[in-house]
């Protein structure tokens, strides 16, 4: 039975996720106390590896919601955790024997407050009597009949049947015991035996195991059928690191008290990893319990340098000492210089990595179907090893079950599989819910998606080699999107040859050209100004300042190579709604009306003094909003470009491009061309 989907309803902080898709690899994103836990959680209870997995409604149910439910909770429990599973044919063959019909090959298990477990599938009652007569031992004319019934309340009414002919029977023999005439008696006694009535005894007792209802009966054959066939749920939310040392006979005596520590569990998956149990740590020849151990130790090591690069001088070694008790050592053997150090002594990483790789083989390993629910799996992690890991739980763990995880990580998305993440959002009136649109979710709920596109954005950056560095995403914007209106002009517009960058600060330039291993004269900045504020870059980067290009004098930026009257047409159209709503002053922004503020200077800091003094927008401009409307409406403003904008951003364009063509070498397709065709 694979899980297909799952439903979450009336459990803390959820109301009701709707049915949310699962495959073999699910993630979860969404804030912290969004509900990921939450979710998780409710899920493993269907069927716990560990423990009943009990709902408790006065712990479990939804606060604001529990006075209402509470009178009719005895009567009228609500469902909690719904999972949807696809049946393999063995199975749908065994459900098939018992009347049981899964036409789409599904079937749901759902969990309620009463903690009992129903099922949803269709059943052929005839077939579920036939069923059931076939395991009795019922008298041929009663079978015949009772064979009849094409539905469960016929079956009851047939027994009744019987039962009144039975009585009947048995009355009119006592009439003839009264007459003496033992002889006809006894050849009544047969006859009632030979056709069935007189046999009612085994009648009565299928009748007594046969459901009352329809819904009883698929109840009986889920759990008789497909309870057993159900996948263990496993909740992992705490990812516990291996001791150094290990007590053996103190771990055996913890293990049967049920009082395992964190390193316990750790030290279990690696008995289980090995086939053996707590009792063979018991055995007098306990050395080749420890070369058991050894070899599933280097199992789990060559698993760990397979997936973690980091991990390809070292292997963990199993050492036995003998004294007061059996300890087994664990120490990591560092390959290239043949010295070992106890485990502990390793990297927070390097421990988790091993210990946790010992769980989730030892999960993988079991007979029994598994679904795995890792909450924040590589927390700790460097984003290098993150992705490393998330590439192990998909080829090593999800390949044998299913596996759900929640991550707050870019690093721990799979590009490929970004349209399958699951968003969970949080609402104050609603509760936590499932959004399968990305467009419902806020920016914090979308934001480590957001930053899996981004990411490899950045990746194919990384293979272009001439990079046009710019201090912010404003700059970047004005640049590209003004390169696009002009396009069809007779203006220069910026070469789709460079790679535009925005690095935070300037200063940051030769971090860059060491992240990117850049070659020599394959980068150039834009400053704002007419001087380079901070340290001088590296010689062989060109420096190309906005000021000698900008319609104005000052601290100029990139909005100064657009005309005054442009940029003012950009910022009403961003604001209108604020300059709307401002009182004293016209609904847009004018020359004449800046003028009277800040007559001269850069446009960013003249409006900063104008939206501050009029109350705009809460006396703040921000300059990245006229960019943002920009490149959300681009289409809107192919008219509104006047020639001195064509003029000055085309004279700072013609020098970035000559620029490029001095390049050294072969001009490469830059990051633009790349990603439109250029």
């Amino acid at each position: 039975m694979k899980p297909q989907r799952v439903r979450v309803r009336n459990y803390k902080s959820i109301d009701d996720t709707g049915w949310v898709e699962v495959d073999d690899l699910t993630c979860l994103i969404g804030k912290n106390e969004s509900g990921k836990t939450v979710l998780m959680e409710a899920v493993s209870r269907l069927n716990p590896a560990g423990g009943d997995g009990g709902f408790t409604p006065y712990d479990d149910y939804p606060r604001r919601r529990w006075p209402d439910y509470k009178p009719r909770h005895d009567d009228d429990p609500d469902p909690v955790v719904s999972v949807e599973f696809a049946l393999d044919r063995d199975e749908r063959d065994r459900l098939d024997d018992r009347g049981g019909r899964a036409p789409d090959g599904t079937v749901v298990a759902t969990k309620d407050y009463a903690n009992d477990r129903r099922w949803e599938f269709e059943l052929d009652e005839s077939a579920y009597v036939d069923w059931l007569l076939s395991t009795h031992d019922v008298p041929a004319d009663a079978r015949r009949e009772l064979r009849d019934a094409g539905s469960i309340a016929e079956f009851h009414a047939t027994v009744d049947e019987l039962r009144e002919s039975d009585e009947t029977a048995d009355g009119d023999a006592s009439e003839d015991d009264d007459t003496g005439d033992d002889d006809e008696t006894a050849d009544s006694d047969e006859t009632a035996d030979g056709d069935g009535t007189g046999g009612f005894g085994d009648v009565g007792m299928l009748a007594d195991v046969v459901p009352d209802s329809r819904e009883v009966a698929i109840a009986a054959v889920g759990e008789d059928v497909l309870a057993p066939a159900l996948p263990e749920f496993h909740y992992v939310g705490e990812y516990n690191s291996l001791d150094a040392s290990i007590d053996l006979e103190a771990f055996a005596d913890r293990i049967e008290a049920g009082e395992q520590t964190a390193s316990d569990r750790v030290f279990e998956a690696l008995l289980s990893i090995a086939d053996l149990d707590v009792e063979s740590l018991r055995e007098e020849d306990w050395r080749e319990t420890l070369t058991e151990l050894e070899a599933a130790s280097s199992e789990v090591t060559s698993a760990v340098t397979d997936y973690w690069s980091q991990a390809d001088d070292v292997a963990v070694r199993l050492r036995g000492v003998d004294g007061d008790s059996r300890t087994v050592e664990v120490r990591v053997e560092n390959l290239n210089h043949g010295v070992t150090v106890e485990f502990d002594q390793r990297s927070q990483g390097f421990r988790w990595f091993f210990s946790t790789f010992c769980t989730l083989f030892a999960l993988r390993d079991r007979d029994e179907e598994a679904v795995l629910l890792l909450d924040e799996p590589g927390l700790h992690l460097h984003a290098k090893a993150k992705r490393e890991f998330l590439t192990f739980l998909e080829e090593e763990i999800a390949a044998e079950g299913t596996v759900v995880y929640s991550t707050h990580s870019p690093f721990m998305i799979d590009l490929d599989r970004a349209h399958r993440v699951k968003m969970i959002h949080k609402d104050p009136e609603t509760g936590s819910t499932v959004l399968s649109d990305a467009d419902k979710a806020d920016a914090y709920t979308r934001f480590p998606l957001q930053n899996v596109f981004e990411l490899g954005v950045m990746e194919t950056m990384v293979a272009r080699s001439q990079l046009l560095l710019v201090e912010d995403g404003t700059t970047y914007e004005y640049l590209f999107n003004v390169s696009e209106l002009l396009e069809d002009t007779d203006a220069p517009v910026l070469d789709r040859g460079w790679t535009v960058l925005p690095i935070g600060t300037l200063e940051n330039t030769a971090t860059v050209r060491s992240v990117f291993d850049t070659g020599d004269k394959e980068v150039a900045i834009v400053h704002d100004g007419d001087e380079l504020d901070g340290p001088e870059p590296p010689g062989d980067v060109t420096v190309v300042g906005i000021g000698s290009h900008a319609l104005v004098d000052g601290d100029t930026t990139i909005e100064d190579v657009l005309s005054e009257s442009f940029y003012l047409e950009l910022v009403n159209r961003a604001y209108a709604a604020e300059l709307a709503g401002a009182s004293g002053i016209d609904d847009r922004v004018t020359s004449e009306s800046l003028a009277d503020v800040v007559p001269s200077g850069p446009i960013v800091e003249r409006l900063d003094r104008y939206f501050a003094e009029h109350g705009i927008a809460d006396g703040s401009f921000d300059r990245s909003r006229p960019a943002t409307y920009l490149q959300r409406n681009r289409d809107e403003f192919a008219a509104e470009v006047d020639m001195d904008t064509r003029k000055a951003f085309g004279s700072l364009a013609r020098e970035l491009n000559r620029t490029l063509g001095a390049f050294d070498g072969d001009r490469k397709t830059g990051f633009f061309q790349s990603l439109f065709g250029g």
